[in-house]
């Protein structure tokens, strides 16, 4: 059984996935992230993942789930479950509007005031690396490529004041 992170450095989690499957097909996988996104989680189903649990799972349920996966079951944390509910009794429109949670918009709000990855993990009270996942997310979700292309964004969708 594999754990992976979604958001790695060098290359992430949904990568990874594709490549040990691609190399290693028996391999179970099981997918580690902070948030339990619709999206993410859809990809990482179609990557072929076994598993997909949030990072503030305890022990006990971590342990269950390699158990679960490692006999050839799939194990999914309950906010991934949840989000998984969702979207099958309320499928997302063909057009969906890229939603952000309300920590990526508040970061969004503070790269628009030109706020570093350091200033705006000292206001927020998180570590300088949980900005940049999140920085990596909001482009990726918003697909923009820059910073000029994202507060263009934010303002098409009426998220600054």
């Amino acid at each position: 059984v594999l754990l992976t992170d979604i958001s790695m450095p060098e290359m992430n989690g949904l990568d990874l996935t594709k490549a040990v499957k691609e190399k290693f097909p028996n391999v179970k996988i099981i997918a580690l992230s902070m948030f339990g996104e619709r999206n993410t989680i859809s990809e990482m189903l179609q990557a072929g993942i076994s598993g997909y649990i949030v990072k503030n799972t305890g022990k006990q349920e971590l342990v269950q789930a390699i158990n679960k996966v490692a006999s050839g079951g799939m194990f999914f944390s309950d906010e991934v479950s949840a989000e998984m509910m969702k979207a099958i009794s309320n499928p997302a429109p063909k057009e969906e509007v890229i939603s952000l949670t309300p920590r990526e918009i508040e970061i969004v709000k503070l790269i628009a005031k030109e706020f570093s990855n350091l200033k705006i993990a000292d206001t927020l009270f998180i570590s300088e690396r949980t900005v940049e996942t999140h920085r990596k997310n909001i482009f990726r979700k918003t697909n923009t490529k820059s910073v000029v292309g994202l507060i263009k964004y934010a303002i098409e969708k009426k998220m600054l004041d």
